[in-house]
């Protein structure tokens, strides 16, 4: 569900208690220990502690500047994670306001040198199907998918 896009919300049966973090991080850890790369694992892990013990909201920038979660980064969600970073003293109230603007507008940013991008590839797509009028079938198939996938990214 989760990597399908979905938001979950898992609460103790007992006592009502929300439990989603303590879940998803023992889910995101078995899930990274089951790539068998504990190299990676270790590394990544020992990274987001020391991250998330020095600045978060440095932290969370970076994440969805670097597009880790930002396909599902709405903006009342994007709200919520500002408002609790001021609720627990990891951003002060004053820069509440200049933090999202800054934020909301690196990302728009970021998708419009990502457009600008998927629209050079497509222009040498084209040009190339038009320099090569014996392209095979199968060489096109795979063009459409190196397209197909930087629109995903997008």
């Amino acid at each position: 569900m989760i990597i399908g896009g979905e938001e979950i919300k898992v609460l103790d049966n007992m006592t009502g208690e929300d439990i989603t973090p303590k879940i998803l991080g023992q889910t995101f850890l078995k899930v990274s220990l089951g790539q068998r790369n504990e190299d990676f694992s270790n590394f990544m892990l020992t990274s987001l502690i020391r991250e998330t013990g020095r600045d978060i909201s440095g932290l969370f920038e970076r994440l969805v500047l670097g597009g880790i979660g930002a396909n599902y980064l709405t903006r009342d969600r994007l709200e919520k994670i500002i408002t609790s970073m001021v609720d627990l003293g990891e951003l002060k109230e004053v820069d509440f306001s200049n933090y999202r603007e800054d934020l909301l507008r690196k990302m728009a940013s970021r998708a419009s040198e990502k457009k600008e991008q998927i629209q050079k590839d497509l222009e040498k797509f084209s040009q190339s199907l038009q320099e090569k009028d014996t392209s095979t079938l199968g060489d096109l198939s795979e063009k459409l998918k190196e397209v197909a996938e930087k629109l995903k990214e997008n």
